[in-house]
């Protein structure tokens, strides 16, 4: 019991510093989790997706371009 008494302030210290580290750590989640919440990631994937789909739609129009050009060098 001797030792533990000559060693109490470093476990006392060390505790806070656990449960400041805790805190710190949850406010962290917590802030990044309200954050995430603003931005809602399901509309932005969807805009994203209608998007990429969209482009596709002018793909197709650009190819036949390309094709034409490929005719005319052979010439």
């Amino acid at each position: 019991m001797a030792r533990r008494d000559k060693k109490l302030w470093q476990f006392k210290v060390s505790f806070a510093l656990a449960i400041a580290m805790l805190f710190l750590v949850f406010g962290y989640f917590t802030q990044s989790f309200l954050e995430i919440r603003k931005v809602q990631p399901v509309r932005v994937a969807i805009e994203r997706v209608t998007g990429a789909s969209n482009q596709g739609e002018i793909r197709p129009e650009a190819a036949p371009s390309t094709e034409q050009e490929d005719q005319e060098l052979p010439e």
